[in-house]
């Protein structure tokens, strides 16, 4: 038989073709045409809202409420109905059942970057089930920021209109300003509408995305030539993507509160609420690459907190010893340099991932590092689910996969699951924001003789709120 690829080169490329091909062929083509399909009951809506039935139907009475579809008995509601719903809810002046957290001017913009040096940990899946989370759920603008090149994170995000396969795709390192001919060694200065145009827009409400892209892969040659530079300026390579994020928000900077969504006759202003969720974000979502490359560590430098997705077995906590220590080694050398990153205490935890709940060996590993650091590791973790490898293979979120009858169960269990971990993580990243109970739900679950205490017991004031499955319950908020 004779071999068809008469060179490294020649099997490369050819090999590209056929592997893009079988992507758009086989699921990629009928995920990004039929994004977010899926339809919410009022139960659900209501759920997601934080009330109850009655509340929602007293909220779609309004002339300016979504209309839904009804399907059978019931009329449902898109994803981008609920939103349109809580914006309706949050801007009434007497509303305080349904918030609506924007930023105000002047509130500092939150990036939470996910970064492990090992592959296979849920790393892309956690932080577009975290983004989709903090815009579901609480209705927040959410800057999506892809920086693997294998573009899997945009993967849960794109549709038809946003292209990630082409090789010449805008990638974050574009948008920080890193020329692609790496004998440059100066970095680009976009202006403002540059900077914003490498942004794309999403099916999702409220979520903007730069995608990734093969062009990630080769700019660690870019970022080394960078260090060869005259200009001392451009030799700052690892705090490039922080600049850059902090120069688009100040020039994006939030400027509409929910109520002024609300016109003096009672009406919805639809077009300042369309304006408003493209004006700016809320919190800024990174997802990397299993590396630590130079690329990478700018993702990792741009970050208030980062989360770091691991599995559990021994072997890979070596790993984790490794990619701490090659960490520390980056950060003391950035922090010799002339205009050092200084970092704000923000939340930082190991995320566990994947974990295997058949035994005890997996838990019993996270409740040994839980009582040596009780802020280093999340007791609130991904369990191992079936369910959502069915979702994943599709390149869909649990948010959005809709399930055979038989199946539906499963993947309850995978969005309670994610709630929980999202919960988490948004309540170390902004400490203040309303609880909803995911995260104590799960903490009552898996730790019911009281060693995890309730994470939001020491806030402030209580409010109510209702745990799916629970009454209604006082918790701190």
């Amino acid at each position: 038989m004779s071999n068809p690829f008469k060179s490294i080169p020649d099997f490369i490329e050819q090999s590209q073709r056929y592997v893009e091909d079988g992507m758009h062929r086989v699921r990629m083509n009928t995920t990004r045409a039929n994004r977010i399909l899926r339809r919410l009951s009022n139960a659900e809506a209501a759920d997601i809202l934080g009330c109850d039935r009655s509340h929602l139907y007293g909220l779609l009475k309004h002339p300016d409420a979504p209309e839904g579809e009804v399907r059978g008995r019931e009329k449902t509601l898109s994803v981008a109905d609920v939103m349109k719903v809580r914006a309706m809810a949050a801007a009434r002046p007497s509303s305080r059942t349904i918030s609506l957290p924007w930023r105000s001017p002047g509130d500092p913009l939150p990036v939470v970057t996910f970064n492990s040096l090992k592959g296979g940990t849920g790393k892309s899946s956690s932080s577009a089930h975290f983004a989709q989370f903090c815009a579901i759920y609480y209705g927040l603008r959410v800057g999506v920021i892809d920086a693997d090149p294998q573009s899997t994170c945009s993967l849960y995000f794109v549709d038809d209109a946003v292209g990630i396969i082409d090789p010449d795709v805008d990638t974050f390192t574009s948008f920080m300003g890193l020329p692609e001919d790496g004998s440059l060694r100066r970095r680009i200065k976009h202006n403002d509408l540059r900077l914003n145009s490498f942004w794309q827009p999403t099916p999702w409400p409220g979520i903007r995305l730069i995608p990734g892209g093969a062009s990630i892969q080769v700019a660690d040659i870019a970022l080394y030539m960078m260090t060869q530079s005259e200009v001392p300026e451009d030799k700052q390579i690892f705090r490039m993507l922080r600049d850059a994020i902090t120069a688009w928000d100040k020039a994006y900077p939030p400027k509409t509160a929910p109520e002024d969504l609300m016109l003096s006759d009672g009406s919805f202003d639809n077009d300042a609420y369309e304006r408003a969720l493209t004006e700016c974000v809320d919190i800024v979502v990174i997802d990397t690459a299993p590396s630590l490359s130079l690329a990478q560590v700018n993702a990792v430098m741009a970050a208030d907190t980062l989360i770091v997705p691991q599995t559990m077995k021994g072997f890979d906590l070596s790993t984790l010893h490794t990619y701490l220590g090659s960490l520390e080694e980056y950060l003391y050398f950035q922090n010799k340099l002339a205009n050092p990153i200084k970092f704000k205490p923000n939340g930082s935890m190991v995320l566990p991932t994947l974990v295997n709940t058949q035994n005890d060996v997996d838990v019993k590993t996270i409740g040994e590092l839980y009582t040596l650091n009780q802020d280093f590791i999340s007791p609130v973790y991904y369990r191992s689910n079936d369910a959502a490898a069915n979702a994943f293979m599709k390149f869909q979120s649990a948010y959005e996969f809709v399930p055979d009858k038989g199946t539906r169960a499963g993947i309850k269990s995978v969005i309670a699951n994610a709630n929980a971990v999202s919960e988490h993580i948004l309540h170390r990243v902004i400490p203040n924001m309303q609880v909803r109970g995911f995260a104590n739900a799960f903490i009552d679950e898996k730790y019911p003789d009281g060693v995890v205490p309730r994470w939001t017991e020491s806030k402030s004031e209580p409010v109510r709120v209702k745990v799916k499955g629970t009454k209604a319950k006082e918790i701190a908020a």
